[in-house]
């Protein structure tokens, strides 16, 4: 794997420190799962953020390495699949190669992806590729759904989640495991970790290494070559963690991963390739200090770069028909301060920081550079174990859009043991990317062209001049300067314990967005696809329930279930349809034209109405043997307006609701030493050409051997 050395030198003091262990709370409890609810356990406080998930009365997840390891998941995209409300959807525009994760009806590029709560880099087309993240070394994975971007940002419009590494050490050992399967995959892992100096510190290092053939979902239309192509991807981590004195601890991160994948396609002419290869690099330094009893600091200093370079060019001559380098990075510095008054039933937790971040495409002239500022503070009050309440607020400054001021508040009531009661609100603030404002793309495997909003104009006469576009619409006209997108989100929610064997929960949402930036066709390429650009949609809604419910049949055997009903629409087209405004008053049916109604509006594409999970956990811990089976049920969704009438309706084209089973078995041998995994995934083998980034029936199997571990003499 190749690093360039300009990715490298901002890293170097990182990768030269260790760090310390956190207080006692810090230490993690029992691994487990908790479904969507209210989450306070203090345990789950990160050693290097004082934000964490226990501060939040939005709907929480938190998905526990033993669940992960039990499905026998590899990348991130795999672990979050099966989970209530969250789909999974690919990136055409990247070439299939990478899926994006949809949150209550928020799409990917409002999803903020952290690893130990700092963010992540490197979105193809808004789309951040869940599937670059291996799961080996995770310790958990909390999710938050919904606005949270008074604590986390402008990008956490829709959510967060937040990937834990190992966070405590206490004995020295060392894992390394091999999986192998259906289409010539292969997974391997490699993890090491020790403690020093009588447990003030330990030092974790972690490898993977994955390869895969790929796979052809659309035999029908693809003559020769794979919709998800074969590809080969590393990556390397260390972390480490050092307690200089009782109050002050020092921590440290360095990751570093690569993919190159080639892919060969042939839609019966002008036979292609197309290579990909792309590259990032986290690092991380923090210092933590226990300034009073009650007053805790942490100062973070952390930077991303990710690089990516894609050629496309003629089986018959090696001409170049495409060349696409984007390379971006970020430096960002903050001090966080949280203040326990010893009299008072109240937390209060701020910070101050800014970023700078870089872009770097120079196809299309894209050169930039662009600083952000923010602040935040917020008051937790919980005068009793019966009722707590939060209020926060956050100003994010950016040097291109100026600022705005998010505000949130939530609240968790539970007047009895087996009832408890949440309801939040919250704002957020999201200004346009570069990429939508200045890229010119074109996707050669699909034929379609996107153009950036704020040089649409100039481009697209260029192109049509040079002959390659046919039309171009009327409603390109709406495509002009991009106004940040805002939000504010409503999250209520109910949970019960009936029995110490059950759990109910169930919560409704809305999301209300002004200034959506929708990605539009607003023209016709001479090859008969797709001109795209970007108009800010005036009003969005996104409003729906979920329900989610878990039986402990014996201390054994586990059972559980979740159902998400969504709709998301955008109610100008509502008015204009009922308006019969010229573009929306009809729809084109098999029998003809008629006048369009209110009814025949689907909503926004790629969303589900009904989305529903289940998971059976059974583990024999005598036997050293467990198992389990899942399945997912997504319903049918809207795929293309293929009549322009610019909204979807019943007679444009639709991906089919679906079930995905899943399966595995893990059994321990040699005194836990040695672990066999078995695993299939799709069961039924359902693939539909409509999604190419779904392989058929898939088979793993592996073996993970643990060095050094101390061997129970019972």
């Amino acid at each position: 794997m190749h690093i360039r050395p300009s990715l490298l030198l901002p890293c170097l003091l990182a990768s030269v420190t260790a760090s310390a262990q956190g207080s006692r709370a810090d230490s993690l409890p029992a691994v487990r799962t908790l479904h969507t609810h209210e989450v306070t356990d203090q345990s789950l406080r990160k050693t290097d953020d004082l934000i964490g998930i226990g501060r939040q009365t939005a709907p929480t997840l938190v998905i526990s390495r033993q669940s992960i390891q039990l499905a026998g998941s590899r990348r991130l995209d795999e672990v979050l699949r099966e989970q209530t409300g969250m789909a999974i959807v690919p990136d055409l525009g990247s070439g299939n190669r990478s899926v994006g994760i949809q949150l209550q009806g928020f799409s990917s590029e409002y999803v903020l992806i952290l690893i130990d709560g700092q963010p992540m880099t490197g979105r193809l087309a808004g789309n951040f590729d869940l599937s670059r993240i291996g799961v080996a070394d995770v310790e958990r994975i909390e999710v938050i759904k919904g606005a949270a971007s008074s604590l986390y940002g402008s990008e956490a419009l829709g959510g967060v989640i937040n990937i834990i590494t190992r966070q405590v050490v206490r004995q020295t050992s060392a894992t390394a495991g091999i999986r192998h399967g259906t289409y010539q995959t292969t997974d391997a892992n490699i993890n090491a970790e020790t403690p020093f100096r009588n447990n003030k510190g330990f030092v974790s290092v972690s490898g993977n290494f994955y390869k895969t053939d790929g796979f052809n979902a659309n035999t029908e239309y693809l003559k020769e070559g794979k919709t998800s192509p074969p590809y080969h991807s590393g990556m390397m981590q260390a972390r480490a963690h050092w307690r200089i004195s009782d109050r002050t601890t020092l921590q440290a991160r360095l990751r570093a991963a690569g993919r190159s994948s080639e892919m060969f396609r042939n839609y019966g002419a002008q036979p292609f390739s197309d290579h990909l290869r792309e590259q990032d690099i986290n690092a991380g330094l923090g210092l933590r200090h226990l300034a009073t009893r009650t007053l805790t600091l942490q100062a973070r200093y952390y930077y991303t770069g990710y690089d990516t370079r894609q050629t496309v060019t003629l089986q018959e001559n090696g001409r170049l028909l495409q060349e696409n380098d984007f390379f971006q990075q970020i430096h960002r510095l903050e001090v966080q301060a949280e203040q326990r008054p010893e009299q008072l039933p109240l937390v209060f937790l701020g910070g101050i920081g800014g970023d700078r971040q870089s872009y770097r495409n120079p196809g299309s002239d894209i050169r930039r550079s662009m600083n952000g500022y923010f602040g935040y503070l917020q008051t937790e009050y919980s005068a009793t174990d019966k009722f707590k309440l939060t209020a926060g607020l956050r100003y994010d400054g950016n040097s291109d859009y100026g600022g705005r001021l998010n505000l949130s508040a939530g609240a968790l009531y539970r007047p009895v043991q087996w009832l408890g009661i949440r309801a939040s609100m919250g704002n957020g603030f999201k200004p346009p990317t570069y990429a939508q404002m200045y890229q010119v793309f074109t996707n050669i495997t699909q034929g379609y062209t996107v153009i950036g909003a704020h040089n649409f104009a100039e481009k697209a006469a260029q192109l049509k001049a040079a002959g390659t576009v046919a039309q171009i619409w009327d409603n390109a006209s709406q495509v002009n300067t991009l106004q940040p997108e805002t939000s504010t989100s409503f999250n209520t929610g109910i949970t019960l314990n009936t029995g110490s064997r059950m759990e109910w929960q169930a919560g409704a949402f809305m999301h209300r967005l002004r200034n959506l930036i929708n990605t539009e066709q607003v023209g016709i390429m001479r090859n008969g696809q797709q001109l795209f650009s970007y108009i800010n949609i005036d009003r969005v809604t996104l409003r729906g329930v979920e329900a989610g419910w878990k039986y402990s049949i014996t201390s054994n055997l586990q059972i559980s279930a979740g159902y998400q009903l969504l709709e998301a629409r955008n109610p100008t087209i509502l008015d204009s349809i009922r308006q019969k405004s010229p573009r929306y008053k009809t729809v084109r049916t098999p029998d003809g034209i008629r006048p369009a109604t209110s009814g025949d509006y689907f909503g926004l594409p790629n969303r589900s109405r009904h989305m529903a999970s289940l998971q059976t956990t059974w583990a024999h811990p005598r036997w050293g043997l467990s198992a389990s089976f899942r399945g997912t049920y997504r319903g049918k969704y809207g795929f293309l307006d293929v009549d322009n009438n610019g909204y979807i309706d019943p007679y444009d084209v639709f991906v089919k609701g679906h079930v995905l089973l899943y399966a595995s078995v893990q059994k321990t041998l040699l005194q836990k030493r040695l672990t066999l995994h078995l695993g299939v995934d799709n069961l039924t083998g359902h693939t539909d050409y409509l999604m190419p980034s779904q392989p058929g029936r898939m088979f793993m199997a592996g073996a993970e051997w643990h060095f050094l571990r101390k061997i129970s003499k019972h």
